[in-house]
């Protein structure tokens, strides 16, 4: 897995310890449709207000750690796999907190056509 990360997002990172989380955060849509998004976050699940009130955040988590450029990612991607890349930005709204994409999309999965594609 290539992790990508923003200057911002690593300049973020490293204020924080140097460590970075990631993990999937389902959810139902309409129709029983759903959604798994990726959370990224310089704390494990759980450890702030923030992440506590995620209902992904009281699940079962396994952590693999990663070397990125300068810091560390610890991901729980479940019986999703591997992205090929892992992107990392920095959200400055509400305030400033990771945002972590699969292989470049919202979403998480390998079933989304590429965006030459469209």
């Amino acid at each position: 897995m290539e992790v990508i990360a923003s200057d911002a997002a690593k300049a973020f990172i490293a204020e924080h310890g140097g460590r970075a989380w990631v993990w999937i955060d389902p959810h139902v849509g309409f129709g029983a449709i759903s959604y798994l998004y990726l959370i990224g976050s310089v704390e494990p699940p759980g450890a702030s207000r923030a992440t506590k009130r995620m209902r992904s955040a009281k699940l079962l988590h396994r952590f693999t750690s990663y070397e990125a450029d300068g810091f560390e990612v610890l991901c729980s991607f479940g019986k999703y796999g591997v992205p090929r890349e892992l992107h990392l930005t920095l959200a400055r709204v509400p305030k400033k907190h990771l945002k972590a994409f699969w292989n470049g999309a919202v979403f998480v999965g390998d079933d989304l056509r590429p965006a030459d594609d469209r």
